[in-house]
């Protein structure tokens, strides 16, 4: 994982035609000095803010093709979770709700995938209502 400070925020950028970049896990640095390179003044104290993730830049490549809610939402999750597994979580979920999961163990273990998925969407949309307002 790259961790990157900038002196503004970043949201998300057009990639190519099937990507974008979504720059998440944002940690606001309050009075931030940039670095001073040669023959520079010392900069002022300003907020800084770090992203996170596998690109070199602390983005994220996620998969979209539209910048809407929907298609941004959907490709931070897919960062993080198949369809395939999402998939099987909800199904879990139905099975520990339809009682049909008896085991102790396994219904606990099945609650908290369903947890954790669900900071995962609930995380992606608060991103992306945020870049779109």
């Amino acid at each position: 994982m790259n961790r990157v400070i900038y002196t503004e925020r970043r949201t998300f950028e057009k990639y190519d035609d099937k990507h974008f970049i979504a720059y998440l896990n944002e940690e606001v640095i309050p009075d931030y000095v940039p670095e001073v390179m040669d023959g520079q003044q010392q900069p002022e104290p300003t907020t800084g803010y770090a992203y996170q993730g596998p690109m070199a830049d602390g983005g994220t490549l996620i998969e979209a093709t539209e910048a809407d809610r929907d298609s941004l939402a959907n490709g931070i999750i897919r960062s993080q979770y198949s369809q395939t597994e999402e998939d099987a979580i909800k199904t879990h979920r139905l099975q520990v709700l339809g009682k049909e999961v008896t085991d102790t163990a396994k219904k606990a273990e099945y609650n908290q995938e369903w947890t954790d998925f669900n900071s995962v969407r609930t995380a992606a949309i608060g991103y992306v209502d945020r870049w779109l307002s």
